[in-house]
């Protein structure tokens, strides 16, 4: 088979979107992951959409105009994995809620997957989520919304970020994010505050009782107890993320079209 100069225009189009997906992507654009697994993943998912993505506009006739597409093409995958990294991130915002709650906010570490310093709580809820988020097949998810995105957005086809509809959805993504995070952390929060509430009346009734240094040992045992209420419900809810993503991904990408 001879592979023309158009072919290999189209390939690389392909690896540039896909080189955005990774580089905020959850799961795929995992820090964990080596570089050169990353690099050869990619080029074995374009390899396998190389002669399957549609192609509707013509192709860039020089160099300059095919850098500029390959940035075009690598800006709508970053859009893509970021708002898959938005939406998932709520799990470990989940637990950072809950670190606040028990009092271990001070104990942070650095986080090999984001780079950051994030709670231990936040922590163990992440990698947890991530976790189920691979054995519910949520990263199948994001390479099917990868694809149809070159059925919306054939190649080539340049973007626009202007207009208030897209700023619009980046707060409603926003809003979900915490509104995910509250619910999965709602219950371990409520549970706190019933300990602080009695905590509240014993100082009241036996004023020489040291209540703060007393809540110092119970809030994080009740913080984990509750943690450890709250992961059946992960399933369910890591559920619903999958679903949203794939119409947020729909959605953003139907904005940005020219």
């Amino acid at each position: 088979m001879i592979i023309t100069l158009a072919q290999l225009d189209v390939f690389l189009l392909i690896v540039a979107r896909m080189a955005g997906l990774f580089a905020e992507t959850p799961v795929l654009g995992s820090r964990l992951i080596p570089i050169p697994v990353k690099v050869a993943l990619a080029i074995w998912t374009s390899i396998v959409l190389w002669f399957v993505v549609p192609l509707t506009t013509a192709l860039p006739p020089d160099l300059p105009t095919l850098i500029l597409a390959l940035v075009n093409e690598f800006l709508i995958g970053l859009l893509i994995g970021f708002v898959c990294f938005v939406i998932f991130s709520a799990v470990q915002a989940a637990g950072d809620l809950i670190d606040l709650q028990m009092g271990l906010s001070i104990a942070t570490v650095i986080s090999p997957t984001t780079g950051g310093v994030t709670s231990i709580v936040g922590t163990l809820a992440f990698m947890l989520g991530t976790t189920i988020f691979v054995v519910l097949n949520g990263h199948h998810m994001i390479l099917s919304a990868f694809e149809q995105s070159f059925r919306l957005l054939p190649l080539v086809t340049p973007i626009k970020f202007s207009g208030g509809n897209l700023v619009m959805e980046m707060l409603s993504i926003t809003r979900t994010f915490w509104l995910i995070g509250l619910q999965l952390s709602a219950p371990v929060i409520l549970l706190i505050f019933l300990s602080d509430f009695s905590f509240g009346i014993v100082s009241r009734v036996a004023p020489q009782v040291n209540v703060f240094m007393l809540g110092f040992q119970v809030k994080p045992a009740l913080g984990l107890m509750g943690f450890l209420l709250v992961i059946p419900l992960l399933g369910r809810h890591i559920t619903d993320m999958i679903a949203l993503m794939g119409e947020e991904i729909l959605k953003v990408l139907t904005m940005v079209k020219p």
